[in-house]
């Protein structure tokens, strides 16, 4: 007969994580268990404060030794322009909300 069966499910990658800080109701680390997109990311993080530069958010992402910022316009993107800004997180990135 065969033996007791053992599942083992990862609980968490650690290298899963984006940030998301600035002017948002809950700056903070949050793992990523699917796909992403920078809107989906600052509902995560309780949506924008008041005085949030919604025109000036940034994306920073380091690629090898560099770190670029890519711009996103959350204006923009609320009506329905350039919804390619709107992109899709990979880890370790920072969402920056002046």
């Amino acid at each position: 007969s065969p033996g007791p069966v053992v599942t083992v499910t990862l609980q968490e990658n650690l290298g899963n994580r984006i940030y998301v800080t600035g002017r948002v109701s809950k700056p903070g680390v949050y793992l990523l268990n699917q796909d992403v997109t920078v809107t989906q990311a600052l509902a995560m993080a309780g949506g924008l404060t008041p005085f949030a530069k919604v025109k000036d958010i940034q994306i920073l992402r380091r690629e090898g030794d560099v770190e670029r910022a890519i711009p996103f316009n959350y204006k923009q993107v609320q009506r329905g322009k350039h919804l390619e800004q709107n992109i899709i997180l990979r880890p370790g990135d920072t969402v920056l909300v002046p």
